[in-house]
């Protein structure tokens, strides 16, 4: 099993999806992925969520959507991270820092460069331990790896 495979189990297991394969990553850390059974599912690390799609079409259907395609693509916020931070080396995507990943802070000012399986552990525990809490509620993060 791969490293992010490992890393999705692991950090994400708590959605219940038992993660098989990532098909794709967008260069902001979005993922197209396959549990074992071969359901595909859609994980936005920004919203802390995955979203079952089903079958080989439905993947298809849902990546070929037009706002699927913006959120994957971000073409702003990668061209302003690509221009401050440079071309992420491979295994790296862009993503938010920490703390406007929590407040939703697009500012280029705000893009890092990470390891994709850092940013799985960081937004699986970030998600696991925020799903439960609305809009605006504070937050105390306890942080593990």
């Amino acid at each position: 099993m791969s490293r992010a495979v490992n890393a999705l189990n692991a950090a994400w297991g708590w959605t219940g999806v038992a993660f098989a394969e990532v098909v794709a990553h967008s260069l902001m850390g979005h993922m197209l992925v396959t549990d074992g059974a071969g359901t595909f599912h859609y994980l936005d690390p920004e919203l802390g969520s995955v979203a079952r799609l089903g079958d080989e079409a439905a993947a298809r259907a849902h990546m070929a959507r037009e706002e699927t395609q913006v959120i994957w693509r971000a073409d702003a916020l990668v061209d302003a991270a690509a221009a401050r931070l440079g071309p992420p080396a491979p295994g790296e995507v862009f993503s938010l820092a920490l703390p406007a990943l929590l407040a939703g802070d697009y500012a280029p000012e705000n893009l890092v460069r990470i390891d994709l399986v850092e940013l799985i552990h960081l937004t699986g525990d970030l998600a696991r331990q925020t799903r439960d809490l609305p809009d605006g509620a504070h937050v105390n993060i306890k942080v593990s790896h």
